[in-house]
């Protein structure tokens, strides 16, 4: 009987702790519940803390939920975010709202450096949720997905990724370093990915990428190296513009290097792999380079004493720019490429070879260096700027047989005193000598029958007696001579375009041809020291402002006068005007209406009656 009562009492006892048992684990269920409800839906006075410290460590259950895990202070205070699990367009959301705060601050509410480190290697990229500027997609960083992230410091990239496409990082200005995994399967970086992310310094770019595209770090200009996979085989225009790389290995397998790729970086010397050929045979000013070499077997370059040519050697494509001295061009070579020796600025001087028949754009444009240059009469071509920007060449010989000198071929040659150009030349390109300042004389051009606009703009002459050809002269093509006397137009010539003395402060004297018949808008306006003018009868139209500001004070019109423009003698100080028509000639408007004029006598009453003459005070009779 007693065994039977201990057995009983155990039993009941037993039951208790049973029931105990469930509703402790009833009552933990439950609070784990209204934890995590309370952790989803983010109220303010329940929240659960998943910050530890500034890092904010997270297994997301479900994709979109990110902005549940932290509260308007915690985003001030976190700089290191790590995610395992998936995450979509609401969650790249959150991360760019706290990448574009204004200041960072620690548990004390002081302010501390504000930067966000981004570990996303044990997470996924899903599509879903709202767009953060595009439309999210599966294992994708994409389009513009972090641009412009302000205190991005460091990304580790998911292992699922495959794609980095455009402007993925662009603009990120305190991002330092980008880690991809191991092994991915990216295949290309797309164009400006990392454009402007100025503090990038490390980049470890897995094997099987095949593309770098167009400008992906340009103006990394922290990116001092970076190991390129053999998988490699393009890299884009730019690709590396203005980073600050000091030696890049090219892969083997590269077949193409987009043109200027690696412009404006520290390299100083580039091998060019057998395979690979380069976009408009462009590789792109780099200061420091001292040779270019070449791989043996090359179908597209080879290269002698560190100029690059193409394969035959008849074609220099460029000299590296920190070769010093004077260089002397190989006999055999026919043409000299588009920006063969741009910027060389310590090449002093360059003799060129009869075999040459081509002078490319920009070929010599910016050789600061250069004190002269004698282009052989083989030469059939010279592209726009050839010379331009070339501040101490002093004097050119141009025996080329050509009939046009380009555009802008000597621009702003501001030590160029002198030239002498073939009597085969016709044509003067638009600005070819403006801003040549010392340049005063030219020998030559006696064939000459057109001068472009700007043509000798800015330029050093004292006197000029144009070509007895020149029939066609281009707007401004004198202007701001500072230093010009005299200028004698030739016989033939009927029209003084606009503007093409205005500001010669120097000019005394101007010779109009007997065949002029139109003397353009501006034409010889702030010509302060023009006090005579002689316009020859045939002329029949001056234009706005034509004599604005000179220092004439008497003024002859020829009676083949028709239209006379706006304020043709404004602030000339004027004492009489002389209109020789008997046909009052169109005037827009004139304010010397206190000056006297002197008209036909037979034309008096027909000027006193017509529009803008009448206003004139003193209307008399010619003597």
């Amino acid at each position: 009987m007693f065994e039977l009562m201990i057995l009983l009492g155990t039993l009941s006892i037993m039951k208790h702790i049973s029931s105990f048992f469930s509703w402790f684990v009833l009552i933990v269920a439950l609070t784990t519940n209204v934890q995590h409800a309370t952790a989803q839906d983010g109220g303010e006075h329940h929240h659960r803390s998943f910050l530890r410290g500034d890092v904010l460590e997270i297994d997301l259950r479900e994709p979109g939920t990110l902005d549940s895990y932290i509260n308007d202070d915690e985003e001030k205070q976190v700089r290191c975010i790590r995610l395992n699990g998936s995450i979509n367009g609401d969650d790249i959301r959150v991360i760019k709202r706290i990448c574009d705060r204004s200041n960072a601050r620690d548990a004390q509410g002081r302010t501390v450096d504000n930067y966000l480190d981004l570990e996303l290697d044990r997470a996924r990229i899903v599509g879903g949720g709202k767009n953060y500027s595009t439309k999210t997609e599966h294992d994708a960083i994409g389009r513009g997905m972090f641009r412009y992230s302000r205190c991005l410091r460091y990304v580790s990239l998911p292992r699922s990724i495959k794609i980095v496409a455009d402007e993925a990082f662009e603009g990120c200005s305190k991002l330092e370093e980008v880690k991809f995994p191991g092994r991915c399967d990216v295949r290309y970086i797309g164009e400006e990915a990392f454009r402007g992310c100025s503090r990038l310094s490390r980049i470890n770019l897995p094997e099987g990428i095949s593309e770098i595209r167009e400008r992906c770090f340009y103006e990394c200009s922290d990116l001092r190296s970076i190991q390129l996979p053999q998988s490699l085989t393009f890299i884009g225009k730019e690709a590396f513009c203005d980073s600050q790389l000091t030696r890049i290995n090219l892969p083997y397998g590269l077949s193409s290097l987009g043109a200027d790729a690696f412009k404006g970086t520290q390299l100083t010397q580039l091998l060019i792999p057998a395979a690979t050929s380069i976009e408009n045979d462009a590789p792109g000013h780099m200061p420091k380079l001292r040779e270019f070499q070449v791989e043996m077997g090359s179908r597209f370059y080879s290269a002698h004493d560190g100029v690059l040519y193409d394969y035959s050697g008849v074609r220099l494509i460029a000299f590296p720019p920190a070769s010093k001295g004077f260089f002397a061009v190989p006999n055999g070579v026919e043409a000299i490429a588009d920006n063969a020796f741009k910027q060389c600025e310590n090449v002093t001087g360059v003799t060129l070879p009869q075999s040459l028949s081509s002078i490319g754009s920009h070929a010599f444009e910016q050789c600061g260096a250069l004190q002269n240059i004698e282009i052989p009469s083989s030469v059939t071509y010279i592209g726009t700027k050839a010379f331009a920007n070339c501040k101490k060449l002093a004097t050119a010989s141009i025996d080329a047989a050509i009939a046009i000198l380009p555009e802008r071929a000597f621009e702003n040659c501001t030590s160029l005193k002198s030239i002498a150009l073939a009597n085969e030349l016709r044509t003067i390109g638009e600005s070819a000598f403006e801003d040549c300042r010392e340049l005063m004389a030219i020998d030559g051009a006696n064939g000459l029958t057109a001068i472009g606009k700007n043509a000798f703009k800015k330029c050093g002459f004292e006197e000029i007696i144009l070509p007895p050809m020149v029939r066609s002269l281009a707007d401004n093509a004198f202007r701001d001579c500072k230093s010009l006397k005299s200028i004698v137009l030739p016989q033939g010539l009927t029209a003084v375009p606009k503007e093409m003395m205005r500001g010669c402060d120097k000019l005394t004297s101007v010779v109009f041809p007997s065949t002029l018949t139109t003397i353009g808008e501006n034409a010889l306006r702030d010509c302060k020291s023009l006090a005579t003018i002689e316009i020859p009868e045939g002329v029949t139209t001056i234009d706005n402002n034509a004599f604005r500001g000179t220092a004439i004070t008497a003024l002859t019109l020829p009676s083949t006068i028709q239209n006379i423009g706006e304020k043709i003698v404004e602030k000339c100080k004027m004492q009489s005007i002389t209109c020789l028509a008997t046909t009052p000639p169109e005037l827009k408007k004139i304010s010397e209406k206190k000056t006297t004029l002197f008209v036909p006598a037979t034309a008096v009453e027909a000027y006193k009656s017509t529009k803008q003459w009448k206003d004139f005070k003193n209307i008399l009779p010619l003597e």
